[in-house]
């Protein structure tokens, strides 16, 4: 009986998603006997996994890797993070993930992205040198906070560090955070900092860990990783190496899937096309002094069809979804900036500072001069 080890943590689902990849694939063999933690398998304790013929494993440092090597058995590594080249690897294509996250913020429509990453393993950094790809932008030019994956783990310990970072961002931005765990610390930190997600902040993870997702406030969009085929790619490739004396090390990468949108980036979630590109739009250039003519302009109907479906869609005109969107972004400039209200005005896109004045008061039942008093003393 062949005993193949799965040294995984089964925490979380990336572990569970792995594991069933591996059983589906040790279904196909005779004589494959699977050891891994919890009541499924038979027990890979310390004894157990000297006895092992070959390793699954998810490796996350150096440590680790060096531990698997002693153990003189084939080990394929399902994580990619450690630094040595050690083993052969099935994962994630991180670099690709990256790309799928730039192209999904670039098309909310923000100008300002950043990013939350872990220290020192390779996987955070090809998900990063992907983001920035896809956006168009040097990795210098990106606003960065990144920590060892242990600081992101204490989920709920306040971080001065990590409140000052947020709160100098230019807004609105998008933030790219290399997994959901570091997504999740940074919506709790902008909760803490009265920073409102999505309008000024919108939050994008990796691995789509649903419960925690869902468990977040808001709900975290997330992009997933197609765990199931990494781990039947890893006992394939495992398979291969107890048949063969080749020892050359392979690394084969899985695609991800596509980003599931949740509340933390639902900017734009309208069925009608028609109306979600009239969104879009107003998003892009509300700043510009955009009018309903240029909406129109760039929508496929005539104006009467637009205001029609608009009105139908979002319960308000094309030209009260315009000055929405402005007062949002003047709100943001009054919490975070410095410029004066004539400035913030002009910046937004109003035609004068009295119409301004007039539908700040309107909306929020204050002048934008006190709004921006009381924000900033509760910050």
């Amino acid at each position: 009986m062949i005993q193949i080890g799965l040294k995984l943590r089964f925490q979380d689902g990336y572990d569970m998603a792995v594991a069933n990849g591996v059983v589906r694939y040790a279904k196909s063999k005779t004589g494959w006997q699977l050891r891994g933690q919890g009541p499924w398998f038979f027990s890979l304790d310390s004894d157990s996994l000297s006895k092992c013929d070959a390793l699954i494993a998810r490796i996350e440092n150096d440590e680790e890797a060096l531990f698997c090597a002693s153990l003189g058995i084939p080990v394929v590594d399902i994580a990619g993070a450690s630094s040595l080249k050690l083993f052969s690897q099935v994962r994630n294509d991180d670099y690709e993930t990256g790309v799928s996250a730039g192209k999904y913020l670039h098309s909310l429509g923000r100008k300002n992205f950043g990013w939350c990453g872990v220290d020192s393993v390779h996987w955070a950094r090809e998900r990063f040198v992907g983001f920035c790809s896809a956006i168009g932008k040097p990795v210098d030019q990106i606003g960065r906070f990144s920590r060892p994956l242990a600081w992101w783990r204490q989920l709920y310990e306040p971080s001065e560090e990590l409140d000052s970072w947020l709160s100098v961002l230019p807004k609105p931005i998008s933030l790219f955070c290399s997994n959901d765990l570091s997504a999740m610390k940074v919506e709790i930190a902008c909760q803490r900092l009265d920073i409102h997600i999505p309008t000024e902040v919108t939050v994008l993870g990796v691995d789509n860990e649903t419960l925690l997702c869902e468990l977040a406030t808001p709900s975290i969009s997330s992009i997933q990783p197609n765990c199931e085929m990494i781990g039947f790619r890893a006992a394939q490739m495992l398979d291969s190496l107890l048949s063969s004396s080749e020892k050359s090390i392979r690394i084969q990468r899985i695609a991800c899937g596509p980003v599931t949108e949740r509340e933390s980036t639902s900017l734009i979630r309208e069925e009608d096309p028609v109306v979600a590109q009239a969104l879009q739009t107003i998003g892009e250039r509300a700043s510009q002094g955009i009018s309903v003519a240029d909406v129109v302009q760039c929508s496929s109907v005539c104006r009467r069809n637009l205001e029609m479906r608009f009105k139908k869609a979002r319960g308000k005109t094309v030209w009260e979804e315009i000055c929405g969107q402005r007062l949002l972004l003047a709100t943001v400039a009054l919490r975070h900036g410095r410029s004066t209200i004539a400035d913030i005005a002009k910046e937004c896109g109003f035609g004068s500072v009295h119409r301004f004045y007039t539908l700040f008061k309107r909306t929020y039942g204050t002048t934008p001069s006190l709004w921006r008093k009381q924000k900033q003393a509760r910050n």
